[in-house]
């Protein structure tokens, strides 16, 4: 069960759920340990590698995940379930995907105000196995506009770097090991069905690495999962005219990142640069 302590501080939970095998965990663990800020960081691994990753990890808390069956989302519960008491605000980082410098600006800034809203979230660059950046990711900065964008088939923001205090946490519970592959929509959308408040940071946070064989680059599922997942938390949907509004907003907001990914990848969508990008 989540721990219902608070303490006074602004400690920061970093899970990272892996199997231990990601080329790239060395690189997601050091973009959490030079951030500079208050944090335990917890690994969710498979029981038989919690002693070698330890060892790999000594700064780290490494615990056991739930087993395959229960996935992405069951490690995730599971760190919650055994992380130090001591956190006020979680985020995760996959094994493949890394923190920017610009996550601990924008965390710096949000915690800093008086009455900080309870859900933080940022600019997110699509980055190959390489390290390029081929594109930032559209995101809508205005949370009142979620619904509408969503409407369209939009997700609104990108997970990595989106960050909860630990009162959302308490509230809304454990992701939802059902799910395959959103999770982490699922979870962010409960929030904010229930009432949190986000606020958004026009800055670089985190990075989302294209690689051949993630479970991101079904994109059938994905926008299948995420349509379920919009019937159950947020079933009301807006009018044909605010939804054109929205759409049309949304893409001038956007156009500097749409360009951007327009002059590397022609007109391709977001979701094809994704399906293509995993395949090379």
């Amino acid at each position: 069960m989540i721990n219902s302590n608070i303490t006074k501080s602004n400690r920061l939970l970093v899970v990272t759920p892996t199997l231990g095998d990601s080329p790239y965990l060395d690189a997601t663990v050091r973009s959490v340990m030079t951030l500079g800020l208050d944090i335990v960081h917890v690994l969710s691994v498979p029981a038989a590698k919690c002693e070698l990753l330890q060892r790999r990890y000594p700064h780290a808390v490494v615990v056991a995940d739930r087993g395959k069956n229960m996935g992405l989302y069951g490690a995730l519960n599971a760190a919650f379930d055994h992380a130090p008491k001591e956190w006020d605000w979680f985020t995760y980082i996959n094994d493949d995907d890394c923190l920017l410098l610009g996550y601990a600006v924008a965390f710096k800034k949000h915690i800093s105000s008086a009455r900080p809203e309870a859900v933080m979230y940022g600019a997110v660059d699509l980055i190959d196995e390489e390290e390029r950046v081929l594109s930032r990711i559209a995101v809508e900065g205005t949370p009142a506009w979620f619904p509408a964008v969503l409407s369209l088939g939009i997700s609104p923001l990108s997970q990595q770097g989106n960050t909860f205090s630990r009162k959302v946490v308490r509230k809304i519970g454990y992701f939802n090991p059902e799910l395959r592959l959103c999770g982490d929509f699922d979870f962010w959308l409960r929030a904010y069905a229930q009432g949190f408040a986000f606020k958004y940071y026009n800055i670089p946070v985190g990075q989302f690495r294209l690689r051949k064989g993630q479970l991101s680059s079904d994109t059938r599922q994905t926008l299948q999962e995420q349509e379920e997942i919009l019937r159950k938390h947020l079933p009301l949907r807006c009018s044909p005219f605010l939804a054109l509004i929205a759409k049309w907003r949304f893409r001038m907001l956007n156009l500097p990142k749409y360009l951007g990914r327009m002059k590397t990848h022609g007109l391709r969508s977001s979701y094809t640069v994704l399906a293509e990008g995993v395949a090379k």
